[in-house]
C-alpha cells in the first residue's frame, strides 16, 4: 500500500506528511517529475472514460496532489510542449482516478483557483474585502492577481497588473485550515469563528475539490454577523499549522486510506 504525494522536491510540507505517513506504517513516496509516473487516460464514444496511474510500475492506493510537476520553463518550442501534453494528461488522469484524492484537480484548476470574491458574491453571510485594480495610488499589504490568483508583493506590483488589493491586520483575523473532515482554527483573536460560517467554506471548497486549504477571515469590523474573506489557498504550509500538524497529516491520512 503506497501513497503517492505530487510535490516539488523543496516542498517541505510534502516531505513533512509523507514522514508522519511513513511513520505511522503508511509507505508514502514524493514525486516530483513524471520519470516515475506511468498515466493512461481513455474515452469511450459512449463518453466513458478509465484512468490509470502508477507509480513505479504500481497502483497508489491515494494521491496527495501538491501542485503541478515539470513546471521548469524550457525554451525550446518542443519541450514546452511536450511538458503542456505531459500536464494535460496527469491533470485529466488525476480528475478521472477513481481512487482517494487529495485537492484533486477539476475545471477549476490544477490547483484549483479560490478566489475570495467569488464566495463573497454567492454567499449573503460573507462580504468582499479590498479591491481589484490596477492603480499604483491605491493601498494594501495583501495582493494577488486576478488573472492567475499568485500572490505577490503590493509594492512590486507591475502597473499592468490587476490586482485583488487587501488590508490585512493579523491581529483581527482567522485563520482557519481545512483538512479533509476536520477543521481547525490555527490562529485568532482568541473566539472560535461561528460554525455557520465554516459549513458555508467548507462547501464552497468541496465543490471545488479541494480537501486542504488554508482560509483567512477577518470579523472584527464586520455587522450582523457577516464576516470579510481575505484570501483562500490550495498551498497551505506546515509553518501555518504548527500547533495541529500531527492531528492535520492524520485526518489528510485517514481519507486517503480509507
Amino acid at each position: 500500500m503506497t501513497l503517492l504525494v505530487l510535490a516539488e522536491s523543496g516542498d517541505e510540507t510534502a516531505i513533512r506528511f509523507a514522514r508522519f505517513a511513513s511513520d505511522g506504517g503508511v509507505e508514502t513516496l514524493v514525486v516530483a517529475d513524471f520519470d516515475r509516473l506511468a498515466v493512461t487516460v481513455t474515452v469511450s464514444r459512449d463518453l466513458n472514460s478509465h484512468s490509470t496511474v502508477l507509480v513505479d510500475g504500481y497502483p497508489p492506493v491515494g494521491i496527495f496532489c501538491r501542485g503541478r510537476l515539470g513546471s521548469s520553463p524550457s525554451s525550446a518550442p518542443a519541450a514546452r510542449f511536450a511538458a503542456s501534453e505531459q500536464e494535460a494528461t496527469l491533470w485529466a488522469a488525476l480528475a478521472l482516478w477513481p481512487g482517494p484524492v487529495i485537492n484533486r484537480p477539476t475545471v477549476h484548476g490544477y490547483p484549483a483557483r479560490l478566489d475570495p470574491l467569488e464566495l463573497a458574491s454567492s454567499s449573503p453571510g460573507i462580504r468582499p474585502a479590498g479591491t481589484i485594480t490596477n492603480g499604483r495610488d491605491a493601498t494594501g499589504n495583501h495582493a494577488y492577481r486576478t488573472s492567475c490568483y499568485t500572490q505577490l508583493d503590493p509594492a512590486a506590483r507591475d502597473v499592468y497588473d490587476v490586482v485583488h488589493l487587501t488590508q490585512i491586520d493579523e491581529r483581527r483575523t482567522h485563520q482557519l485550515l481545512f483538512a479533509a473532515a476536520s477543521t481547525f482554527e490555527v490562529n485568532g483573536p482568541g473566539h472560535e469563528l461561528d460554525l455557520a460560517h465554516r459549513v458555508v467554506i467548507r462547501r464552497w471548497l468541496q465543490a471545488k475539490q479541494t480537501d486542504f486549504a488554508i482560509v483567512t477571515v477577518d470579523t472584527m469590523d464586520s455587522p450582523h454577523g457577516t464576516l470579510r474573506l481575505l484570501e483562500a489557498s490550495p498551498w497551505a504550509n506546515h509553518h501555518q499549522f504548527r500547533s495541529v500538524e500531527d492531528a492535520a497529516y492524520t485526518a489528510l491520512l485517514d481519507r486517503l486510506v480509507r
